[in-house]
């Protein structure tokens, strides 16, 4: 038995580190092919290995010089989970998605409908981007906008795989993530260092093309992982140490690429994944390393006084009155009020067309605010439908959050944690199709199904049951977190 232990966890580790090499060698290849590779052999042994690789290629994205290898990669990952998502569905259908939670992926995907015509509607956008391009557009825009709704169904397949499969698969999943993210962001960072381009101005560190505003998110919403590894109570030494050392690393990152936006959510990530962490510890403790976390915080802040995104925080706010961002949201403001209803079409084109038309002062950009650009491309129809929207992922977040500081099983919260890290970094840039949300939303709903509802539901029950002299629906073994 102990030996078929030590085989077990020895597999466990070489998949692990298999994967983590392959994204060591994709970013320096510039290649996601590699990650792939090593990849869809493990999902097709276990599914719950479609978890990490999703999230991670978010992260190593920021490390790829163009792109067109960005893309590439998200769109070979898809390809390969796509056939066994569709065999899960086909064998394992007995879970149904709630039909709240579906009415929201058929919400959206009418609006992107609504905002094909709405941007046909538009034909000043058309020529705008025509001319700014140098290329008569032709279907390509309608492809683009169409794509959105496959993107829409391959997440609500993901959604139903993840919700049909052993109930542990979840659980695994998310546990791949925190036992690799410490490595992980240790490898970008030495990716980082090796190859990353350092701008003359602010010393700033580069990866590829990636915006440090997304990807400075996405490494902070993996950041979680690093505090659930350092404070979950089974967690051994060798562990607490190794995500330690990631934080670090992360810190480093964050203070390096002079994203304001990522040093707001580096703050976040602390009080949210301290907050979780130190949740169910006593007091005594709780006070201890509160006041430790102070010290360390005032080490830091002096460590990286200098900083490239301090320099840069500084810059923006004293030298720039807060940079550009003001004048893409007066375009976005006077977009909305002459097409308060549907906007002016569900494209990034249009915030584009919107900044060229209203803030002349700056170049054409996306509104780099995700509530505004949707405001912008569906109108306060689309608005009002997104901020409901996101009003559900975060309260399922929030009693995901609860839910999981009851039973101290805080790996639970890390999905809602991460969505609520990456959904306020939209305030200040434009990602509503940036799949690192949807890859936390779809987690989101799914802790919910497939730990919570089963529970709530039994609370629901429990008296009527009773009354009628029936089994107590709590005590039955199905909904336990770990089944025995």
């Amino acid at each position: 038995m102990a030996m078929t232990l030590k085989l077990k966890d020895a597999w466990y580790w070489i998949a692990n580190f298999a994967i983590l090499a392959s994204c060591s060698v994709s970013m320096m290849m510039d290649d996601p092919i590699y990650l792939i590779a090593v990849a869809a052999p493990l999902i097709f042994l276990d599914r719950a290995y479609v978890v990490p690789v999703f999230i991670f290629i978010a992260c190593i994205e920021g490390s790829f010089v163009s792109d067109d290898a960005s893309s590439k990669a998200e769109t070979y990952a898809i390809a390969v989970a796509l056939p066994f998502f569709l065999y899960d569905i086909i064998t394992r259908n007995k879970i149904k998605v709630p039909f709240k939670l579906s009415l929201l992926y058929v919400f959206f995907g009418v609006f992107v409908i609504s905002g094909m015509i709405t941007w046909g509607a538009h034909p000043e956008i058309k020529r705008y981007v025509s001319q700014a391009l140098y290329m008569k557009l032709g279907i390509f825009i309608y492809v683009k906008m169409f794509m959105k709704i496959i993107k829409l169904i391959f997440f609500f397949m993901y959604l139903k795989v993840l919700i049909n499969s052993d109930k542990e698969l979840l659980y695994r999943g998310l546990t791949l993530v925190k036992d690799m993210a410490a490595y992980l962001i240790a490898l970008v960072l030495v990716d980082m260092l090796l190859f990353g381009a350092v701008t003359e101005k602010f010393d700033t560190l580069h990866f590829g093309d990636a915006h440090h505003g997304d990807f400075s998110s996405n490494m902070n919403a993996l950041g979680v992982m690093l505090y659930i590894g350092i404070f979950e109570p089974k967690s051994t030494l060798f562990k607490r140490f190794v995500n330690l050392a990631g934080l670090g690393c992360l810190l480093f990152v964050i203070m390096n690429i002079a994203s304001r936006n990522g040093l707001l959510n580096f703050v976040i990530l602390g009080c949210l994944g301290g907050f979780i962490a130190l949740w169910n510890l006593r007091w005594g403790a709780k006070v201890l390393i509160v006041a430790a976390a102070v010290v360390v915080a005032g080490a830091c802040g002096y460590i990286f006084k200098d900083s490239p995104t301090i320099e840069r925080f500084i810059y923006q706010t004293e030298e720039e009155d807060g940079g550009e961002r003001i004048a893409y949201w007066k375009a976005g403001y006077q977009a909305v009020s002459r097409n308060p209803v549907f906007g002016v079409g569900g494209d990034e084109t249009a915030s584009l067309w919107a900044t060229f038309q209203y803030a002349k002062e700056v170049d054409p950009h996306v509104m780099h605010n995700t509530f505004l650009e949707f405001a912008v491309e569906y109108g306060l129809l689309g608005e009002i439908f997104f901020l409901i929207y996101v009003g559900v992922i975060l309260w399922h977040s929030y009693r995901n959050f609860m839910f999981a500081a009851k039973y101290n099983d805080i790996i639970l919260a890390a999905p809602g944690i991460a969505y609520f890290i990456s959904i306020f970094a939209g305030l200040f840039v434009s990602r509503i199709w940036e799949s690192t949300l949807w890859y936390y939303s779809t987690l989101v709903f799914a802790t919910y199904v497939v730990y919570r509802k089963p529970i709530e539901d039994a609370f629901s029950k429990r008296k009527k049951y009773l009354v009628h002299g029936l089994p107590d629906p709590l005590k039955d073994p199905a909904i336990a977190i770990h089944p025995a």
